[in-house]
């Protein structure tokens, strides 16, 4: 082989090892039922009492070469709520989403499980807090206020002792 062969299958080597990769149908497909599955499992996190919510979709890629049909698509979806959410409630509004996002998929599995406790919450003034934390915290507040009204008392006192003692 020349050097001038040499040259140019160095430069068609070059040129075919720099190419792009061109993503064929499956992969567009499996690019897309992940995009799908991320943004239905988004909608998902937002339901009222979902602790986390994961997806996965399956929709085949159309093959014409193909002789035997495509297998049926498929979906999961796993939520995980807390122990006081309606888990009916939210399993017919994931199957409606489901629905909504991926009509080919015929019967999602849908599984809501408990894995999170709700607490009891209450109001004490400006803050938010545990129901069990409610007495405790008003105690502490309580207190807190006396410390401040018995600190202006005696500051109150030691100034006007002051000005009393600076008079004469």
């Amino acid at each position: 082989m020349g050097p001038r062969l040499r040259i140019v299958a160095l430069v068609v080597l070059a040129l075919a090892a720099c190419a792009p990769a061109v993503d064929g149908p499956t992969e567009r497909r499996r690019a897309a039922d992940r995009e799908d599955a991320d943004r239905l499992a988004a909608q998902l996190t937002q339901l009222p009492g979902t602790v986390t919510a994961g997806v996965t979709l399956h929709r085949p890629a159309m093959d014409p070469l193909a002789l035997a049909p495509a297998s049926p698509a498929t979906g999961l979806a796993l939520i995980v709520v807390d122990d006081s959410t309606d888990r009916d409630a939210i399993t017919r509004t994931a199957r409606s989403l489901f629905a909504a996002t991926a009509p080919e998929v015929a019967a999602p599995a849908i599984e809501v499980v408990v894995g999170g406790h709700r607490p009891q919450l209450a109001s004490v003034g400006p803050f938010t807090v545990s129901a069990s934390s409610a007495r405790p915290l008003r105690a502490v507040l309580a207190g807190a206020l006396g410390l401040v009204a018995l600190l202006a008392a005696w500051i109150a006192l030691r100034e006007s002792q002051r000005r009393g003692n600076s008079a004469q």
